[in-house]
């Protein structure tokens, strides 16, 4: 059986995303698995529904088996995030595809070729102690090495390959040429593939009428619904909350936290205290560090997520829903794969590294339900079962 795998978020499922499964059916997927990130994405945000329902659409919209890519490395960087999500899709695939700009599957081997070389490393290194940006810096150096512009998800392809190397995966690697709205793009433009960022831009607005022409009509149905019942998450709900959990504390709390440098948390904390208006983003914005690299800094405080807790792949991957190829292949592979794949709390391997990551997923979804539209307690989260589709 051809297994294709599909690392995502799906933040929510849209047009673009049906596009690239449809697209590995026709190339001979006979099953397509989902390697889906939880209730936080690598933008350092609470998705925007969560991940039972955005599995919801993600079958609906054509794959067969969804797992989770936990937290924290699902709201890591693009290294952590990469090396998780290869790790678990290396179980269950043969070959893991994925969209980029560049369209070029051996242009981005050979950049990854050049990004683990330890001269690239030194370079970068010397760069950032320049007061350089993080993302400027390694975008420059790259472009520079191999003389084409590269944009966010030619990144993340690379760092597929390059965490595919480090762990010695034979796992086959095929790209998409993105075509529609860039992967930030926060405007509608013409077409019907928009950024999930400009479909989550709808939402927010509440012109929500326009979602079936830029989503697959079931995975609309679907985040409509979950918007009826108050599960979808707004960030702004829980502004305060965090300006004073940050006054609460002082740089030195965080030294050991993952994604964050001192200067990092001198700034939060003092801009914590500086303000009571709007998202703390919002002040906290330099040349020197992204946005995306912000918002990890303050949801891995608020957490509690050490570098050691990114350094390692994950205890257990939950199920998040399957139809009956996807059932199929995971009773298959779970006989010869050493992930722990669980559908319920109770099945969580009695492990210390097993405990750690659920205390921090449960320290995640404590945020996550006081953001969703009608807050509720974590629990509700944890209580959630698997999609299961024939």
């Amino acid at each position: 059986m051809s297994v294709y795998g599909i690392i995502s978020e799906f933040n929510p499922f849209h047009n673009g995303h049906k596009y690239l499964i449809d697209t590995a059916r026709a190339r001979g997927a006979e099953a397509v698995v989902c390697v889906m990130s939880g209730n936080a994405v690598q933008r350092g945000e609470c998705a925007v529904a969560d991940k039972y329902i955005r599995a919801e659409m993600a079958l609906a919209g054509g794959a067969d088996l969804v797992l989770e890519l936990p937290y924290p490395w699902s709201a890591a960087s693009a290294e952590f995030f990469a090396a998780c999500g290869v790790n678990i899709a290396s179980a269950f695939a043969d070959t893991i595809f994925f969209g980029s700009e560049l369209g070029d599957i051996d242009a981005l081997s050979r950049a990854a070729e050049i990004c683990s070389d330890e001269g690239f490393a030194a370079e970068y290194k010397e760069k950032l102690a320049g007061n350089a940006g993080t993302a400027g810096a390694y975008f420059d150096i790259l472009e520079r090495r191999t003389g084409r512009k590269y944009s966010s998800n030619d990144i993340l392809g690379i760092e597929y390959i390059k965490a595919a190397r480090r762990q010695g995966s034979a796992i086959g690697f095929e790209t998409l040429k993105r075509l529609g709205a860039s992967y930030n793009d926060g405007n509608i433009v013409e077409g019907e593939r928009q950024s999930a960022t400009a479909i989550r831009g709808l939402i927010y607005n509440g012109d929500t009428e326009r979602l079936c022409e830029y989503m697959p009509s079931e995975c609309a149905r679907i985040l409509l619904g979950a918007l009826e019942r108050g599960e979808l998450t707004n960030t702004e709900k829980i502004n305060q909350a965090v300006r004073l959990f940050f006054r609460l504390h002082n740089p030195l709390d965080f030294v050991d936290i993952a994604d964050i440098d001192e200067g990092i948390a001198s700034r939060i904390c003092s801009c914590a205290s500086d303000s009571s208006e709007g998202e703390l983003i919002e002040s906290l914005r330099t040349k020197r560090y992204t946005d995306a690299r912000l918002r990890r800094a303050i949801l891995f405080c608020m957490t509690g997520v050490k570098r050691s807790d990114i350094a390692t792949p994950p205890a257990y991957v939950n199920l998040l829903g399957a139809n009956s190829v996807g059932r199929e292949l995971l009773s298959r592979k779970r006989k010869e794969s050493p992930i722990e794949v669980i559908a319920k709390q109770a099945d969580i391997p009695l492990t210390p590294a097993a405990n750690r990551q659920f205390e921090l997923s449960v320290r995640l979804d404590e945020i996550f339900s006081l953001s969703m539209g009608r807050s509720r307690n974590a629990a509700y989260l944890i209580r959630k079962s698997p999609v299961i589709k024939e």
